[in-house]
């Protein structure tokens, strides 16, 4: 992914885990590695965390909905709705009851919310590149400032040969039931 918050008009990125919406079975696998391509400060956005809660569990599933795509073809990881399209294609499943008030938003009153919520800003210079884990919450705030605050992030997740599997409900799927792109070739 290519984030970009350009001078002051880039967006909040509400608080997640990215495994949320890169789920993985019977553990999470994903490790996000986040390129600063600007420097990432305060003003322009820099990313948020909340330390410790890597080790926590993923509290929700981003996934396709077997009302709008029908169980079938969500079974199948086919892409082509065959459902009620009337209905959203994709819904967010509460995984376990949390007390995570601000999940899929902010804290409220702005940095001393987000600090009363245990968050940590992550300033950066261009080219530091950060590895977490998808359990991570993070987030960032919009750019207010005069410099961009650009991005380039990669998600990995581990796959068969770890007995590791990309869950078939998941939103994102490869076109015609194709195996994602391995790192390494098979040899």
């Amino acid at each position: 992914m290519y984030i970009l918050k350009q001078v002051r008009t880039g967006g909040v990125v509400n608080s997640h885990q990215d495994s949320i919406f890169l789920y993985t079975t019977p553990k999470q696998s994903c490790l996000g590695l986040w390129l600063a391509l600007d420097d990432a400060t305060l003003d322009n956005g820099c990313l948020w965390v909340r330390p410790k809660s890597h080790k926590e569990a993923t509290r929700r599933h981003y996934k396709r909905n077997p009302a709008h795509f029908g169980t079938a073809a969500v079974e199948a990881r086919r892409n082509q709705a065959g459902g009620d399209t009337s209905q959203p294609k994709f819904v967010m499943d509460e995984l376990y009851k949390h007390n995570v008030d601000w999940d899929g938003g902010l804290p409220e009153n702005d940095w001393s919310g987000l600090l009363d919520a245990g968050f940590v800003p992550v300033e950066c210079k261009a080219g530091d590149l950060l590895v977490f884990c998808g359990e991570l919450d993070h987030l960032s705030l919009p750019n207010y400032s005069d410099h961009p605050r650009h991005t380039f992030q990669l998600h990995l997740v581990e796959g068969p040969d770890a007995s590791v599997t990309w869950s078939p409900s998941n939103w994102l799927q490869y076109p015609g039931g194709k195996p994602f792109l391995r790192l390494l070739e098979e040899r």
